[in-house]
């Protein structure tokens, strides 16, 4: 046997040579969350979802004579602030109970109106946000099927 069977291995050196990386690193991730918590990705509560029908239906009838295509029947219910509260004004009469009267109104046209009806909900700038959602909730549970917001007047 040879008495130089192992070598040693030259172990190879490197040089890094250019700026240091980790502090440029360190600045970038506290901008980046620095800009992402001052950013809101929620949008504003301006919209709500609704299934307003398409305008372009077949019309209100379900026989298929009709070809003239014919928007969804609109009724307003226009919110307006008066003395301090809220009241709607739908139908031709003006309802000022929103807990109580309006839910039984609504429920009564609901029988009485094509299910194709649109209720659109039209409130006055003045108007609470939570009053906008008490005509909306009535109008579910009246089972109107097509509900929709109209602009702040």
């Amino acid at each position: 046997m040879s008495s130089g069977g192992k070598k040693k291995g030259l172990k190879k050196m490197s040089a890094h040579v250019g700026p240091n990386m980790t502090p440029m690193v360190d600045i970038v991730m506290c901008i980046l969350i620095f800009f992402m918590l001052g950013s809101s990705f929620a949008l504003p509560d301006l919209y709500l979802t609704n299934n307003t029908p398409a305008i372009a239906q077949k019309g209100l009838s379900n026989s298929n004579e009709d070809t003239k295509a014919l928007p969804a029947v609109q009724n307003k219910l226009e919110l307006r602030k008066i003395a301090g509260e809220t009241k709607v004004f739908a139908f031709g009469q003006m309802i000022e109970d929103l807990d109580k009267v309006l839910p039984a109104v609504l429920k009564e046209k609901q029988l009485t109106l094509s299910k194709d009806v649109q209720i659109i909900i039209q409130p006055e700038k003045a108007v609470k946000y939570q009053d906008v959602i008490t005509v909306y909730e009535a109008c579910m549970k009246a089972h109107f099927g097509n509900v929709a917001f109209g602009f702040p007047k």
